[in-house]
């Protein structure tokens, strides 16, 4: 484990938040990524959260959320968690998502899910490592609206 600590992201994180997304093979840029930070941290439903260095890099970041649904009621959910390639299995995804389960406590949701691609094997076997237990598989769908 390397030496990190968890907070709020702010918007001067916004470059370096989208590097990472970049990295894990989805396309942004520092303005987007910057607009989206914004609603984000207006929202009392999400949190953004920075693993950094005690060097002052940004090595991580996840987004966790309040779900709710009929079928199921209210749980929080991580939407998004990325570990820079050169820290992973370091620790730095297991401290963002224990960021994210005392944010889901802290808003009094007991239940704390995550979504993972089918491709991502690594991402799997580090959930598991981490207490989720799969509980489903399913299809997402995608239509753009015009």
């Amino acid at each position: 484990m390397i030496s990190i600590h968890t907070d709020a992201a702010t918007l001067d994180n916004a470059f370096d938040i989208a590097m990472l997304t970049n990295e894990l093979g989805y396309i942004t840029n520092e303005k987007q990524t910057e607009e989206w930070l914004k609603l984000i941290k207006l929202s009392t439903d999400h949190a953004a959260i920075v693993a950094v260095t005690n060097q002052g890099k940004l090595c991580g970041w996840a987004v966790v959320e309040k779900r709710i649904s009929l079928e199921t009621g209210s749980k929080a959910e991580i939407s998004g968690l990325v570990t820079g390639s050169n820290f992973r299995r370091l620790g730095v995804g297991a401290q963002l998502v224990e960021a994210c389960q005392r944010w889901a406590l802290k808003h009094n949701l007991n239940k704390l899910v995550v979504a993972s691609n089918i491709e991502r094997n690594e991402s799997h076997i580090f959930y598991q490592k981490s207490g989720f237990s799969l509980v489903k598989t399913s299809h997402k769908y995608e239509k753009v609206l015009t």
